[in-house]
């Protein structure tokens, strides 16, 4: 079909051309340019045939459709950008520049469906393409997607710099501690993360508030002294009287921290008979709530191999400002409880990272961005994590969540949901299995002006005649009747049920305005890849800092020994 102003104007081309073979205009320079008119309508007509039969838009199918994509991006592959994919009508990559990628991607999707998958993919970007680090927090015990990524860090050359995090065994595991990074507020804050929401009950606000100061003074206090603790000597701290006098005495005398935890542990002294006036310790464990349990749940067992440690191996900071990579495993199916407060720690370290990056000049930042792939974010999520997604982009780091349905966000807070979709700039939408999610995600993605057609068709048929005459008269008369009228109406660009019906490793991305079908690649590793095995990274006590040690004097903090109580730390003090 030849039609429009380009198609006109390529056939005027064309016929002007079929002039030139006329025997008048043999040996005429002036017809020269006619000729080359000529060539160039016959190519548009090539051209514009061959695009018309690779297109391959389908939009009445089923299954298998094809949907038409917007234009893509300008080339922006390396350091500048990341491919998501090709698109399915025209086979054309679709790249995302850095710009867009820190205005931060939400992966949504059914299990099963390729969120991994193109969250390995564009790892492998990251990684080999253009050297830039990760986090990556897998909710689920995953030791051949581990084994994936530590081969992607030796074909890079990259080994050393790959950690990983698996409290399930902690032998392979590099060692961490998110309690020495950040302020007296700040660690309090990520503790207190580990606590559910109290927003709608006064009664638990009150008492979170109340753990809130008890830490804060706590942490500022050791601190002030120089002293590095872990969860295994804050659990025997909020458990022990005596332990808490033994940290009172380390404090410098003249130090406002240890007139603030003098003020603070007042209101809990008691006078008990002839052994004078003692902490009760069963009152600050009231007001500290279930506070002490949560932290004792990290000092114990296999997550205390990993996390009592004053010398971490992880450091968050540093993996972000030097493009590092570190896999976090969460043992989401075995201990669900210990799982999501692991998460909701790492995503609280996280937050103190990005505070120190803006505290960095520009030129110090992660360059390329630093990507934080959050695979399962449902099961770890909280929403003080909120305000990551709106301060990432200043710290040059990017951030793509992946969950199965709004309802996993909406769980959180009612306007969780929003906070995400309304702070990510591209969508990456894959196969829906609810109701709700396909109808939401069809609105995000919008709709589109189309105009109907309509028909109309008429018959008609009339009969007269004269009564009384001899001569009879009669008379017949039909008529027809065709009309046509187009409405205005708006429609989705994609369906629900079109987002129900894509198939494995197939999605719909929006990036801005521009919406894509695409094809998600997926890498192609060897059968066998050699086993991960954790290198270590042996790491000291910064000079002029002292190891607390409270641990490891459990037994006379806790039992009843009379002797050792001289109020010094276990540690290195040198």
């Amino acid at each position: 079909m030849i039609s429009g102003k380009k198609d006109a104007l390529a056939l005027l081309a064309a016929s002007a051309g079929a002039a030139t073979t006329s025997p008048w205009l043999a040996g005429v320079p002036e017809a020269l340019p006619l000729a080359l008119g000529s060539a160039a309508g016959a190519g548009w007509f090539g051209w514009s045939k061959a695009a018309n039969w690779l297109d391959r838009v389908d939009t009445a199918s089923r299954e298998g459709f094809v949907l038409p994509s917007d234009p893509t991006f300008p080339e922006t592959l390396g350091p500048d950008g990341l491919r998501f994919g090709h698109t399915r009508d025209k086979g054309l990559p679709v790249d995302i520049a850095n710009g867009n990628l820190m205005r931060h991607s939400a992966i949504i999707g059914q299990s099963g469906v390729g969120k991994t998958t193109v969250g390995e993919y564009l790892l492998w970007q990251q990684v080999i393409a253009r050297g830039g680090g990760y986090l990556f927090i897998d909710a689920k015990l995953d030791v051949e997607t581990r084994d994936k990524l530590a081969h992607m860090a030796r074909l890079a050359g990259r080994e050393d710099d790959f950690y990983v995090l698996n409290v399930d065994d902690p032998g392979n595991s590099h060692t961490y501690n998110p309690l020495l990074s950040g302020d007296a507020d700040e660690v309090a804050s990520r503790l207190l993360n580990l606590l559910p929401s109290s927003e709608n009950n006064i009664g638990a606000d009150f008492y979170k508030q109340q753990a809130n100061h008890a830490l804060t003074v706590i942490i500022a206090a050791l601190q002030s002294a120089k002293y590095r603790y872990h969860f295994g000597d804050l659990s025997v701290m909020l458990q022990s009287s005596r332990a808490i006098e033994a940290l009172e005495r380390l404090i410098p005398e003249d130090s406002h921290e240890r007139r603030s935890l003098r003020i603070f542990l007042d209101q809990f002294r008691r006078r008990q008979g002839r052994e004078g006036v003692q902490l009760d310790i069963n009152k600050l464990k009231e007001v500290l709530g279930g506070m002490s349990g949560r932290i004792a749940m990290f000092s114990q067992g296999k997550f205390g191999e990993v996390f009592n440690t004053y010398a971490p191996e992880i450091d968050l900071t540093d993996i972000v400002l030097n493009n590092k990579m570190l896999y976090v495993m969460l043992p989401t199916m075995g201990k669900d409880t210990a799982a999501l407060n692991l998460g909701k720690m790492v995503l609280s370290d996280l937050r103190t990272a990005v505070y120190n990056v803006q505290a960095t000049p520009k030129y110090l930042r992660p360059n390329p961005p630093f990507m934080a792939f959050l695979d399962e974010m449902g099961s770890y999520v909280m929403p003080g994590i909120a305000r990551l997604f709106e301060q990432a982009r200043s710290a040059s780091i990017c951030l793509i969540p992946a969950f199965q349905s709004f309802a996993n966000l909406s769980a959180v807070s009612p306007d969780f949901a929003d906070i995400i979709i309304q702070n990510t700039w591209n969508k990456i939408l894959f196969k829906f299995g609810s109701k709700d999610s396909p109808e939401m995600a069809a609105d995000i993605i919008g709709k589109t002006v189309t105009f109907q057609k309509t028909y109309s068709k008429s018959n008609n048929e009339s009969k007269s005649q004269t009564l009384l005459r001899t001569n009879p008269q009669s008379s017949e008369g039909g008529g027809h009747g065709l009309s046509e009228s187009w409405r205005e109406s708006e429609v989705h660009r994609v369906t629900p049920d079109q987002l129900k019906s894509l198939g494995i490793g197939e999605a719909v991305v929006m990036s801005g305005a521009r919406m894509f079908h695409l094809n998600t690649p997926m890498l192609d590793f060897p059968k066998t890849v050699q086993p991960f095995k954790a290198i270590r990274h042996p790491c000291k006590v910064p000079s002029g800092e002292f190891e607390l040690g409270f641990e490891k004097r459990y037994r006379e903090f806790l039992m009843d020994a009379n002797d050792g109580e001289d109020g010094t730390a276990g540690g290195n003090n040198e």
